[in-house]
């Protein structure tokens, strides 16, 4: 009985091990098919990838990137090998893009220095700075004093003048190529300077209108129209406005290049709009612009915040624009007339002159008939340009890209990524103090300024000025464009940054 009962046992766990041994068979074999079913997938999107490497791209860039920056300052294109060329993108053009360091700035080498905070190399660019304001260096200002005659010289030649002035004319990616900006630029003087700004920002998919205030002297209106007529996507507003400082006209010098924008918007799809004055300059390369805008995810990006008590008289009285000749043409002066209520209905915002507006707002505020009233209603208040488009902004749902008014939504120069300035009282509690000089209690930046500038998110800064100090535009004006060259270069190897 007990030995019947042993090889009843031994015979049911030889079953279970043949079952074992079968299911894992099994197993192993469809592990097996499996992993080649894998292997082969992974194999076919890899290939897929590679070739057709040019549609893959990431949406942000990473601006802590230390060796983006390395390269930056070690450029050298020659010992770069482009391993995939596209079409009239070669190496040569690309070498063809390089700033050359200007021989009148003998500090200018120092530049990757002043960049990265370098102490000494920026002591020494202060004192070179000195030393070409002081009258022993007279003709080395007389250099600089022929600049915007040397610009509007080569302009006569429009192809010498884009080449030797090295303007950008093929579309750097792809991705650059399908969203373009649109710009509108409001100037008054200084063409060197304009011209500058045009060169950092141009791209040929791209859109500028330039608006040029009516009271200027015609040989300047003539000088920028020179410079206009050498491309096809830059051009002079239809309508020109006197502008006055604190007035209505701010506003309409806008919307003036915004018509003309929205009008050629069936020749060039532009996304977003940026507007500019003359001594504005860029802080990011184009494509790094592009991507943050597309991470607006279609709202528009300004300053906009509930407005403080002593900024809303601006709106509830009448100012007026004075015509006598003895009081400053261009400051409104209050009168005791108390204004009507804002025709939206939504409260009134302070703001800045600045934004950045996508194409579907910018369609809204030419067309809304509120908007026209609520435009006509800011006539006669103080600075409007600092209102109305931060309270436009909250008019949510009503303009498209806009936020609710409510003050969780508030948001500061600091905050935005428009336009960046250093204001005056406020060195060092909310940024260091002031490297250049201040002009009407804004900080005309130095090249001490630049290191900390371009770790910031914004897109431009606000002031910069080549007369003031020559060498902070020079070095960031190289720095951009070095920048531009590597990002393009990473592009095409790799298909992305």
């Amino acid at each position: 009985m007990l030995r019947h009962v042993s090889l009843r046992g031994a015979l049911c766990t030889l079953y279970a091990l043949l079952v074992l041994w079968l299911v894992g068979y099994c197993l192993l074999r469809y592990l097996d098919s499996t992993k080649t079913s894998l292997q082969d997938h992974h194999r076919n999107v890899f290939e897929n990838y590679n070739s057709h490497k040019t549609q893959f791209h990431f949406l942000q860039l990473d601006d802590d990137d230390d060796n983006l920056h390395k390269e930056t300052k070690n450029l050298s294109i020659q010992e770069v090998q482009l391993k995939h060329p596209t079409n009239q993108l070669s190496g040569d053009y690309l070498r063809s893009l390089v700033f050359h360091p200007n021989p009148h700035l003998p500090t200018i080498s120092m530049c990757s220095d002043i960049i990265e905070g370098d102490k000494e190399a920026i002591e020494t660019s202060q004192l070179g700075l000195l030393e070409m304001k002081s009258t022993f260096f007279q003709k080395k200002l007389e250099m600089f004093a022929s600049l915007e005659e040397d610009v509007l010289k080569a302009a006569q030649n429009c192809s010498l003048f884009k080449r030797s002035r090295k303007y950008i004319e093929i579309p750097l990616t792809p991705e650059e190529k399908a969203y373009p900006i649109a710009y509108v630029i409001t100037i008054h003087k200084q063409v060197a300077m304009f011209e500058r700004l045009l060169r950092a920002i141009y791209q040929p998919q791209n859109l500028y209108c330039i608006h040029v205030d009516k009271k200027s002297p015609a040989t300047f209106l003539s000088a920028v129209e020179k410079i206009s007529n050498c491309f096809e996507n830059v051009f002079v507003a239809s309508n020109l406005t006197d502008v006055h400082y604190t007035h209505f006209s701010r506003v309409q010098a806008d919307i003036n290049c915004l018509q003309d924008l929205a009008a050629k918007r069936n020749i060039v799809r532009w996304k977003y709009v940026i507007n500019l004055c003359g001594l504005d300059y860029p802080l990011k390369t184009n494509l790094e612009m592009v991507r943050s805008l597309k991470n607006l995810h279609g709202y528009n990006n300004l300053e906009t915040f509930t407005t403080p008590a002593h900024k809303k008289q601006r709106y509830l009285f009448r100012y007026v624009l004075p015509t006598d000749n003895d009081v400053n043409y261009s400051v409104m002066r209050k009168t005791d007339i108390s204004k009507s209520q804002s025709p939206l209905d939504t409260p009134m915002f302070a703001g800045s002159a600045y934004f950045i507006l996508k194409y579907k707002a910018v369609e809204c505020i030419l067309t809304d008939p509120v908007i026209k009233t609520f435009l006509k209603w800011n006539e006669d208040t103080y600075s409007p340009d600092e209102h109305i488009w931060g309270t436009l902004q909250r008019w949510y749902p009503n303009l498209p890209g806009s936020f609710p008014p409510h003050i969780k939504y508030d948001l500061n120069e600091l905050q935005s990524i428009t336009r960046l300035v250093k204001w005056g009282g406020m060195d060092t509690e909310v940024y260091p103090k002031c490297a250049g000089t201040y002009v009407r209690g804004v900080c005309v930046y130095g090249v001490g300024d630049l290191s900390w500038l371009l770790r910031q998110h914004h897109l431009f800064a606000n002031k910069f000025n080549f007369d003031i100090d020559p060498f902070a535009v020079e070095c960031l004006d190289r720095w951009l464009r070095n920048r531009t060259i590597v990002q393009t270069l990473k592009y095409i190897s790799n298909g992305f940054v």
